[in-house]
Protein backbone atom coordinates (compact mmCIF):
# COMPACT_ATOMS: atom_id res chain seq x y z
CA UNK A 1 0.00 0.00 0.00
CA UNK A 2 2.83 2.37 0.97
CA UNK A 3 4.71 1.45 -2.23
CA UNK A 4 1.65 2.34 -4.34
CA UNK A 5 1.36 5.71 -2.60
CA UNK A 6 5.06 6.41 -3.13
CA UNK A 7 4.79 5.47 -6.87
CA UNK A 8 1.75 7.70 -7.35
CA UNK A 9 3.59 10.58 -5.68
CA UNK A 10 6.63 10.15 -7.91
CA UNK A 11 4.46 9.97 -11.08
CA UNK A 12 2.50 13.06 -10.04
CA UNK A 13 5.74 14.89 -9.35
CA UNK A 14 7.19 13.98 -12.76
CA UNK A 15 4.03 14.94 -14.66
CA UNK A 16 3.75 18.23 -12.81
CA UNK A 17 7.38 19.00 -13.43
CA UNK A 18 7.02 18.34 -17.14
CA UNK A 19 4.09 20.78 -17.40
CA UNK A 20 6.10 23.44 -15.57
CA UNK A 21 9.06 22.88 -17.90
CA UNK A 22 6.88 23.15 -21.04
CA UNK A 23 5.13 26.27 -19.76
CA UNK A 24 8.43 27.97 -18.97
CA UNK A 25 9.97 26.98 -22.31
CA UNK A 26 7.02 28.40 -24.30
CA UNK A 27 6.50 31.45 -22.06
CA UNK A 28 2.97 30.35 -21.32
CA UNK A 29 2.01 29.97 -25.00
CA UNK A 30 0.80 26.72 -26.61
CA UNK A 31 3.69 24.77 -28.06
CA UNK A 32 1.60 23.16 -30.81
CA UNK A 33 1.33 25.11 -34.11
CA UNK A 34 -0.84 23.67 -36.84
CA UNK A 35 0.33 23.32 -40.45
CA UNK A 36 -2.44 25.72 -41.48
CA UNK A 37 -1.08 28.42 -39.16
CA UNK A 38 2.40 27.92 -40.57
CA UNK A 39 1.03 28.20 -44.11
CA UNK A 40 -0.88 31.37 -43.18
CA UNK A 41 2.25 32.90 -41.66
CA UNK A 42 4.20 32.16 -44.83
CA UNK A 43 1.46 33.68 -47.00
CA UNK A 44 1.37 36.84 -44.88
CA UNK A 45 5.13 37.15 -44.98
CA UNK A 46 5.15 36.80 -48.80
CA UNK A 47 2.37 39.41 -49.09
CA UNK A 48 4.30 41.81 -46.88
CA UNK A 49 7.41 41.30 -49.03
CA UNK A 50 5.43 42.12 -52.19
CA UNK A 51 3.97 45.25 -50.57
CA UNK A 52 7.46 46.36 -49.58
CA UNK A 53 8.68 45.79 -53.16
CA UNK A 54 5.79 47.86 -54.54
CA UNK A 55 6.42 50.70 -52.09
CA UNK A 56 10.12 50.69 -52.96
CA UNK A 57 9.23 50.80 -56.67
CA UNK A 58 6.85 53.75 -56.12
CA UNK A 59 9.51 55.56 -54.11
CA UNK A 60 12.03 54.99 -56.89
CA UNK A 61 9.60 56.31 -59.54
CA UNK A 62 8.77 59.33 -57.40
CA UNK A 63 12.45 60.07 -56.85
CA UNK A 64 13.10 59.84 -60.59
CA UNK A 65 10.21 62.22 -61.36
CA UNK A 66 11.32 64.57 -58.58
CA UNK A 67 14.83 64.58 -60.00
CA UNK A 68 13.47 65.57 -63.41
CA UNK A 69 11.45 68.42 -61.93
CA UNK A 70 14.40 69.59 -59.83
CA UNK A 71 16.57 69.75 -62.93
CA UNK A 72 13.90 71.76 -64.72
CA UNK A 73 13.32 73.99 -61.69
CA UNK A 74 16.99 74.94 -61.64
CA UNK A 75 16.79 76.18 -65.19
CA UNK A 76 16.73 79.94 -65.63
CA UNK A 77 14.29 79.91 -68.56
CA UNK A 78 11.59 78.18 -66.48
CA UNK A 79 11.35 74.92 -68.43
CA UNK A 80 9.39 73.34 -65.57
CA UNK A 81 6.51 75.75 -65.95
CA UNK A 82 6.60 75.35 -69.72
CA UNK A 83 6.50 71.55 -69.42
CA UNK A 84 3.54 71.67 -67.00
CA UNK A 85 1.63 74.06 -69.28
CA UNK A 86 2.26 71.76 -72.27
CA UNK A 87 0.95 68.76 -70.32
CA UNK A 88 -2.13 70.73 -69.21
CA UNK A 89 -2.90 71.81 -72.78
CA UNK A 90 -2.53 68.22 -74.00
CA UNK A 91 -5.01 66.90 -71.43
CA UNK A 92 -7.43 69.71 -72.28
CA UNK A 93 -7.34 68.70 -75.94
CA UNK A 94 -7.72 65.00 -75.14
CA UNK A 95 -10.67 65.56 -72.78
CA UNK A 96 -12.50 67.93 -75.11
CA UNK A 97 -12.07 71.05 -72.98
CA UNK A 98 -10.10 72.86 -75.69
CA UNK A 99 -10.92 73.64 -79.32
CA UNK A 100 -8.64 71.81 -81.75
CA UNK A 101 -7.70 71.97 -85.42
CA UNK A 102 -5.98 69.76 -87.96
CA UNK A 103 -6.46 67.75 -91.12
CA UNK A 104 -9.21 65.16 -91.39
CA UNK A 105 -12.58 64.47 -93.00
CA UNK A 106 -16.04 66.01 -93.16
CA UNK A 107 -19.05 63.74 -93.57
CA UNK A 108 -22.39 65.17 -94.67
CA UNK A 109 -25.37 62.91 -93.95
CA UNK A 110 -28.95 63.71 -95.01
CA UNK A 111 -32.23 62.02 -95.86
CA UNK A 112 -32.42 60.55 -99.34
CA UNK A 113 -34.39 62.23 -102.12
CA UNK A 114 -35.00 59.28 -104.45
CA UNK A 115 -38.51 57.99 -105.16
CA UNK A 116 -39.64 55.11 -102.98
CA UNK A 117 -40.34 51.74 -104.50
CA UNK A 118 -43.88 50.49 -104.31
CA UNK A 119 -44.56 49.47 -100.71
CA UNK A 120 -41.11 50.53 -99.51
CA UNK A 121 -40.71 51.86 -95.97
CA UNK A 122 -39.73 55.53 -95.94
CA UNK A 123 -37.30 54.82 -93.07
CA UNK A 124 -34.97 53.23 -95.64
CA UNK A 125 -33.94 56.65 -96.95
CA UNK A 126 -34.02 58.54 -93.63
CA UNK A 127 -31.10 59.24 -91.30
CA UNK A 128 -31.36 57.59 -87.89
CA UNK A 129 -29.36 57.89 -84.68
CA UNK A 130 -27.76 54.47 -85.24
CA UNK A 131 -26.46 55.66 -88.62
CA UNK A 132 -24.64 58.54 -86.91
CA UNK A 133 -23.36 56.22 -84.19
CA UNK A 134 -21.99 53.77 -86.74
CA UNK A 135 -20.18 56.58 -88.58
CA UNK A 136 -18.66 57.77 -85.29
CA UNK A 137 -17.56 54.25 -84.39
CA UNK A 138 -15.94 53.78 -87.81
CA UNK A 139 -14.10 57.09 -87.46
CA UNK A 140 -12.85 56.14 -83.99
CA UNK A 141 -11.78 52.74 -85.28
CA UNK A 142 -9.81 54.53 -88.00
CA UNK A 143 -7.96 56.60 -85.40
CA UNK A 144 -9.95 59.85 -85.18
CA UNK A 145 -8.46 62.05 -82.44
CA UNK A 146 -11.35 64.53 -82.20
CA UNK A 147 -14.94 64.40 -83.52
CA UNK A 148 -17.91 66.76 -83.65
CA UNK A 149 -21.48 66.47 -84.94
CA UNK A 150 -23.19 69.71 -85.96
CA UNK A 151 -20.71 71.62 -83.82
CA UNK A 152 -21.14 69.41 -80.76
CA UNK A 153 -17.86 67.92 -79.52
CA UNK A 154 -18.10 64.16 -79.01
CA UNK A 155 -16.46 62.93 -75.81
CA UNK A 156 -16.68 59.70 -73.81
CA UNK A 157 -19.95 60.74 -72.12
CA UNK A 158 -21.69 62.04 -75.25
CA UNK A 159 -25.11 60.56 -76.04
CA UNK A 160 -26.91 60.45 -79.38
CA UNK A 161 -30.59 59.51 -79.73
CA UNK A 162 -33.53 60.00 -82.07
CA UNK A 163 -36.20 62.53 -81.14
CA UNK A 164 -38.86 62.28 -83.84
CA UNK A 165 -37.37 63.62 -87.06
CA UNK A 166 -34.48 65.16 -85.15
CA UNK A 167 -31.47 63.82 -83.25
CA UNK A 168 -30.38 64.81 -79.74
CA UNK A 169 -26.64 65.21 -79.25
CA UNK A 170 -25.23 66.09 -75.83
CA UNK A 171 -28.74 67.06 -74.76
CA UNK A 172 -29.20 69.47 -77.72
CA UNK A 173 -31.68 68.84 -80.56
CA UNK A 174 -30.56 69.05 -84.20
CA UNK A 175 -32.39 68.55 -87.47
CA UNK A 176 -30.90 67.14 -90.65
CA UNK A 177 -28.55 67.53 -92.43
CA UNK A 178 -25.82 66.29 -90.10
CA UNK A 179 -22.25 67.47 -90.51
CA UNK A 180 -19.65 65.24 -88.88
CA UNK A 181 -16.06 66.45 -88.57
CA UNK A 182 -13.12 64.31 -87.54
CA UNK A 183 -9.43 65.14 -87.11
CA UNK A 184 -6.95 62.35 -87.76
CA UNK A 185 -5.44 60.35 -90.60
CA UNK A 186 -7.74 61.65 -93.36
CA UNK A 187 -6.98 58.99 -95.95
CA UNK A 188 -7.44 56.15 -93.49
CA UNK A 189 -10.74 57.51 -92.15
CA UNK A 190 -12.11 58.23 -95.63
CA UNK A 191 -11.15 54.80 -96.97
CA UNK A 192 -12.77 53.12 -93.94
CA UNK A 193 -16.07 54.90 -94.58
CA UNK A 194 -16.22 54.42 -98.37
CA UNK A 195 -14.87 50.86 -98.47
CA UNK A 196 -17.20 48.23 -100.01
CA UNK A 197 -18.33 47.20 -96.51
CA UNK A 198 -18.13 50.75 -95.07
CA UNK A 199 -21.08 52.59 -93.57
CA UNK A 200 -21.01 55.38 -96.20
CA UNK A 201 -21.27 52.81 -99.00
CA UNK A 202 -24.13 51.05 -97.23
CA UNK A 203 -26.09 54.29 -96.66
CA UNK A 204 -25.68 55.28 -100.31
CA UNK A 205 -26.97 51.86 -101.34
CA UNK A 206 -30.22 52.55 -99.48
CA UNK A 207 -30.48 56.04 -100.97
CA UNK A 208 -29.33 58.04 -97.92
CA UNK A 209 -27.07 60.99 -98.80
CA UNK A 210 -23.58 60.48 -97.37
CA UNK A 211 -20.69 62.56 -98.71
CA UNK A 212 -17.12 62.13 -97.42
CA UNK A 213 -14.65 64.96 -98.07
CA UNK A 214 -10.98 65.17 -97.08
CA UNK A 215 -10.03 68.54 -95.57
CA UNK A 216 -6.60 70.01 -94.82
CA UNK A 217 -7.83 72.33 -92.09
CA UNK A 218 -10.70 71.38 -89.77
CA UNK A 219 -11.65 73.15 -86.55
CA UNK A 220 -13.55 71.27 -83.85
CA UNK A 221 -14.95 73.25 -80.91
CA UNK A 222 -14.55 72.39 -77.26
CA UNK A 223 -17.16 70.53 -75.20
CA UNK A 224 -19.36 73.23 -73.65
CA UNK A 225 -21.42 71.22 -71.16
CA UNK A 226 -20.34 70.82 -67.55
CA UNK A 227 -18.52 67.58 -66.83
CA UNK A 228 -19.24 66.30 -63.33
CA UNK A 229 -18.12 63.01 -61.81
CA UNK A 230 -19.98 61.86 -58.68
CA UNK A 231 -19.22 58.17 -58.46
CA UNK A 232 -15.70 57.61 -59.76
CA UNK A 233 -12.52 58.05 -57.76
CA UNK A 234 -8.90 57.51 -58.64
CA UNK A 235 -7.57 54.02 -57.86
CA UNK A 236 -4.41 54.21 -55.80
CA UNK A 237 -1.74 51.67 -56.69
CA UNK A 238 -1.17 49.01 -54.05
Amino acid sequence: MKLRIIMLFIMSFLVGSSFIFIARGSHGLPVYVSLKNISDYKTNIEAEKKDIDKVESLIEDAQTKLGEYEKLAGNTDDKLQKKMIEELEFYKMASGEASVKGSGVEVLVDDGTRDLYEGENVNNIMVHDWDILRILNELKRAGAEAISVNGQRIINTSAISCAGYTIRINGQTYARPFEIKAIGDAKRMASTLVAPEGIATELKFWGVICKVTIKDNITIPSYTENQTYKYITKVMED
